[in-house]
């Protein structure tokens, strides 16, 4: 099963990151696009594991979810890694990197593989094909913000019309 832990996104943020992308959709081309009911926050990819390691993932997620209270999370600004366009995260960016330094700390315990890259909070917009050169100038986003009260572990099932996302254990914050 592939999985990953998240941030899922309210109903009303997932709708102004649609009308961005619905924005940049003209000005941007060779972008395999997330779908509006994929948005999110990853915090940590995990990749393929065993049916039978679901349940020590649950337990990460329950013990991580009693270390953090909900907090604020504000969305600001358009950027790019190579292949990735991406909505930046202000306010709160330090909590959800403890959030997800306490998650990694954990999985090491349990023997899973290490994280492939440092995590850095972003939303993906979307998917180059191509190194983006730069980005359309006047496209801006935000701020907008939202309190972050749950974590959630996600089963990502791919398809040729694109990933489906699952959500296997959603964990409220305390």
């Amino acid at each position: 099963m592939r999985v990953f832990i998240a941030v899922e996104l309210p109903e009303d943020i997932r709708e102004e990151l649609y009308k961005l992308v619905n924005s940049l959709k003209c000005s941007i081309s060779d972008v395999k696009w997330v779908e509006k009911e994929n948005f999110h926050i990853t915090i940590r990819f995990i990749g393929e594991v065993e049916e039978d390691k679901i349940s020590k993932l649950e337990e990460i997620l329950d013990d991580v979810g009693n270390k953090f209270s909900p907090f604020k999370v504000e969305l600001k600004g358009i950027g790019s890694f190579p292949h990735v366009l991406w909505v930046g995260i202000g306010e709160g960016s330090e909590t959800l990197k403890n959030v997800a330094y306490a998650i990694e700390g954990s999985l090491l315990r349990e023997g899973f593989q290490p994280a492939d890259k440092l995590f850095s909070p972003h939303i993906t917009l979307g998917r180059v094909k191509k190194s983006l050169k730069k980005l359309p100038k006047g496209k801006e986003f935000g701020p907008y913000s939202f309190i972050v009260d749950s974590i959630t572990l996600m089963q990502s099932q791919l398809f040729s019309t694109g990933p489906v996302y699952t959500p296997i254990k959603t964990v409220k914050l305390v």
